[in-house]
């Protein structure tokens, strides 16, 4: 939204050398990856490009409106350059943004780039995928950098209380939201802080209300984008299709033989147990499930995909085909009647196993939202929460509460809400695979940086005799 605003107004004054640098490394970096990779093709590449009925909006959009400018043959490059400007933009406002607000400290800035540039080294060097996400014709090819840019104005605007950090907030977050749903989590990101700082720590009533009743506004505004777009590429006034689908897939995997009891429709309960059975036979249930919360959760992962895109689709659209006899769209709105319908029903199954798989999965997603599932990644990850919340937690003792904001302590509660709220989420819907979950890996290690940075920082402080000005009063902000 403020990208080419934010580099003009640079232009306009005299360019600090060391953010030029890093935005010429930031440009270079990623554009590297641009040229010596080019688009990279996925396999749900094709329903954005073909404008599939169970896609968000955005990315479909943006595919179009490259296609109808450089040709069917030649759009992707395009859209992977514009990607690649756009991480570069992300990477450079995130560390402008905390060199600013930390003494003009060069070293936070860095820190903040080479944390962004890891991500994607991680992603196309070490993990099995052996790509970037910002090559990929994929979402994450834009959610990544929206979502960094949408990080960077909800903390200006909490610092600051500035419309324009307001309107850039729900801006990013309707961009998000429109490109794929687990974007929701912007949403839900939004309510938390507002609630934390303008109802537990301020208690600031009228400007709270204000806040939830706009932060509502963007999920109807969402819902009607949806349906606008639909109305537009297909001429009917609905949402995407296959929100259920997602939902069913765990219940089945935890559902008992049993639950078929639940089902009162001789329809919904035949469709039930056919997928069922076939799921049981090929051992994609939880009773098949290796003990310990890494092998459930992988067992799970596996386990998704194949009930969803293995079982359910074709179990049910095979159903809609040949005894309600729909096609184009009215197939797709009896599949999702089906499953919308499985879903309310298969709710009332025992507990136990669902509880199970939310648990492992939930804390599978705080593994990889900021390292790798693995014996010994397990532990650093875990060691690295542990220093996050003591460096916060020392924070709130020194400054005598935990009312007063200061920049690394709200980048730290945002952070870390940010993590929390995407771990709870995505862990109640789909299985937490690292492409749902490293929007925030970057920014965890940033804002851990900012809190290090402030120790060490206090310490020479207090050796030198300053102990009353690293207790209560903070740099002032280079704004």
């Amino acid at each position: 939204m403020g990208m080419w605003t934010d580099i003009g107004k640079k232009m306009g004054k005299k360019w600090d050398k060391w953010e030029l640098g890093l935005l010429a490394a930031s440009l270079g970096f990623y554009l590297f990856f641009a040229f010596y990779d080019g688009p990279v093709w996925c396999k749900d590449s094709l329903s954005y490009a073909t404008m599939d009925l169970t896609r968000e909006p955005l990315y479909p959009t943006f595919l179009w409106i490259f296609r109808r400018m450089f040709g069917e043959e030649s759009y992707l490059v395009p859209v992977v350059f514009v990607q690649s400007l756009l991480a570069a933009y992300a990477t450079w406002k995130l560390a402008v943004t905390v060199k600013r607000d930390k003494g003009n400290s060069n070293i936070l800035a860095l820190l903040s780039v080479l944390f962004q540039f890891g991500v994607t080294i991680l992603c196309r060097f070490v993990a099995a995928r052996r790509s970037s996400y910002i090559c990929s014709i994929m979402t994450e090819g834009l959610g990544l950098s929206l979502y960094v840019l949408f990080i960077v104005q909800l903390y200006r605007y909490m610092m600051e209380e500035k419309k324009r950090n307001l309107a850039g907030t729900v801006f990013f977050a309707l961009l998000l939201v429109n490109l794929r749903k687990q974007m929701l989590i912007t949403i839900c990101l939004m309510a938390a802080v507002f609630l934390l700082y303008y109802l537990i720590k301020e208690k600031r009533v009228k400007k709270l209300l204000f806040l939830l009743v706009l932060t509502a506004g963007i999920f109807f505004a969402c819902k009607f984008t949806d349906r606008l777009y639909n109305y537009c590429v297909r001429g009917a006034w609905i949402e995407h299709s296959g929100n259920s689908m997602g939902m069913l897939c765990t219940l089945v995997y935890t559902a008992e033989a049993e639950d078929s009891g639940l089902f009162e429709d001789e329809t919904l309960r035949g469709l039930y147990e056919e997928i069922f059975a076939e799921a049981d036979r090929q051992g994609l249930k939880i009773a098949y499930a290796p003990e310990g919360w890494v092998d459930l959760s992988s067992h799970y992962a596996d386990s998704y995909d194949a009930i969803g895109y293995g079982i359910i689709n074709p179990v049910v659209q095979g159903y809609v085909r040949e005894h309600d006899g729909y096609t184009g769209i009215d197939a797709v709105l009896k599949y999702d009647e089906y499953c919308n319908a499985m879903v309310k029903t298969l709710f009332g199954q025992k507990k136990g196993n669902l509880i199970r798989v939310y648990v492992s999965n939930t804390w599978k997603g705080f593994i990889n939202s900021i390292a790798r599932v693995n014996r010994y990644l397990n532990l650093c990850a875990a060691a690295a929460y542990i220093l996050y919340l003591l460096l916060y937690a020392r924070r709130i003792w020194r400054n005598k509460g935990w009312a007063k904001r200061d920049e690394s302590g709200t980048m730290a509660e945002i952070v870390f809400g940010s993590v929390a709220v995407n771990c709870f989420v995505v862990g109640a819907m789909i299985f937490c695979q690292p492409r749902y979950m490293i929007y925030s890996m970057g920014l965890f290690y940033t804002a851990l940086s900012m809190m290090i940075y402030d120790e060490i920082k206090g310490r020479a402080l207090w050796r030198n005799g300053n102990k009353g000005k690293w207790l209560g009063n903070e740099e002032k902000n280079h704004r």
